[in-house]
């Protein structure tokens, strides 16, 4: 802190020395201390290296932040297990559920020059089993640890950081970058989950990453990886993932491709009869538009596969699209609707949750639901999110899918609040 101190000193003195000089008609030139926050644009573009030198290591304190969503879904169905079918988020039906918890701790890398950030999260609820780590929360051969089946405690993410806001590494813990939909309850429109979030990919890494801004269009992820969600497994291996999305600011589109793959346990179902591991990749592409003012639409593609993942040896097939539209009516309410389609080609992927759920695989075929939404935020601490959600399957599998094995299809009507805090 000392010689930080004294190298900004001295760029002051010297600063003040070159503006009075060489700027005393220039009403332009750009105030430094805008570079405490980042620099901006008029000022980094002709000051630019005086700013990187001004921002070094300046990113601010540690903040804290969260917030807790309930809720509840209700089944027409009313199953006598309360399990809404295969599902790995809102699973339980007509009963109250506090899914999330959630509290941050984050330091953020400053705009420009260098500096040490970081972040950690945690996690109680109904939820904390899409965000636990094989040798943490789970022990190293997948089983429970210190977590019962309803309600438990994990840490998503727990990373230091290094860099700036433009190009920065970080080591540790994190979500992955592959997919659309994530854990956290305030960047999902819906209550309810995707087949694609739920059981096509991983929901976090163990590793290291590299998070490039290459210009104002165009963002450059790449990184190294133990697997899906696991931090210390039976037999670790080193897994790759990236990310590349471009955002037109003359239109307001976007669109991203991601990829991960590695060596993964081709017995993750429990139906494989050649225990070990072997190649599993799963790859997400986006393409976001702004078809109005209002209304937005997000297509998304995604294809999964592992060799030897099937129960007879050969390779597993999982793929699908979602889709979605979102309508802002005005600032404080949002209607939505998404469709999605899942193939499950051998019944792999589908029914990996809970250890009593009687929805367990082989469940191949293929999946759909179309969900009703609305998202209405009276104020910046509070979301309401009420759904309606209706699933069918097309498939040979027996039992079926839904209603503890007697149905192919459902109909859900539920409701959370998100309460910032």
């Amino acid at each position: 802190m000392r010689i930080n101190f004294v190298w900004r000193a001295a760029a002051w003195i010297l600063l003040a020395g070159f503006q009075s000089a060489l700027h005393a008609d220039d009403e332009s030139f750009c105030d430094l201390s805008a570079c405490d926050d980042g620099c901006d644009s008029a000022c980094f573009d002709r000051h630019g290296s005086i700013c990187d030198l001004m921002c070094l290591g300046d990113s601010g304190g540690w903040e804290l932040s969260g917030w807790l969503d309930a809720g509840i879904i209700g089944n027409t169905s009313s199953p006598a297990s309360k399990f809404n079918g295969p599902y790995n988020a809102v699973d339980r039906s007509n009963e109250l559920m506090m899914n999330q918890l959630y509290l941050v701790a984050e330091k953020s890398l400053p705009g420009c020059g260098h500096g040490i950030g970081g972040r950690v999260d945690y996690l109680y609820g109904e939820d904390f089993f899409l965000a636990e780590s094989i040798g943490i929360e789970k022990r190293t051969d997948g089983s429970p640890h210190w977590n019962n089946e309803y309600y438990g405690s994990a840490f998503p993410q727990a990373f230091v950081s290094l860099g700036n806001q433009k190009l920065n590494v970080q080591v540790g813990h994190f979500y992955s970058i592959v997919g659309y939909e994530g854990v956290m309850a305030p960047d999902n429109f819906f209550y309810s989950k995707s087949y694609s979030y739920q059981f096509a990919g991983p929901f976090t890494h163990w590793g290291g990453q590299v998070n490039w801004a290459a210009s104002d269009a165009l963002t450059v992820q790449a990184g190294l990886h133990n697997g899906w969600d696991a931090f210390d497994r039976v037999s670790d291996k080193v897994g790759f993932i990236g990310k590349v999305r471009y955002d037109s600011h003359a239109t307001g589109s976007w669109t991203s491709f991601a990829i991960t793959t590695g060596e993964e346990s081709n017995n993750g179902s429990g139906l494989a009869l050649n225990p070990g591991f072997t190649n599993r990749t799963r790859y997400s592409w986006l393409v976001g538009l702004p078809l109005t003012s209002r209304l937005d639409y997000v297509f998304h593609h995604w294809l999964g596969f592992q060799e030897g993942g099937a129960a007879d040896g050969a390779r597993a097939d999982w793929y699908g699209i979602d889709q979605y539209l979102t309508y802002a009516v005005n600032r404080c309410t949002k209607v939505g609707v998404r469709f999605e389609w899942f193939r499950d080609e051998e019944g792999t992927r589908v029914g990996l949750n809970r250890a009593s759920n009687p929805n367990i695989p082989a469940l191949a075929g293929d999946y759909y639901s179309l969900s009703v939404g609305v998202n209405y935020t009276p104020s910046h601490h509070l979301t309401l999110r009420p759904e309606i959600r209706a699933d069918w399957y097309d498939g040979d599998a027996a039992p079926l899918p839904f209603n503890d094995g007697s149905d192919s299809d459902q109909l859900m009507i539920g409701i959370d609040a998100i309460l910032r805090i």
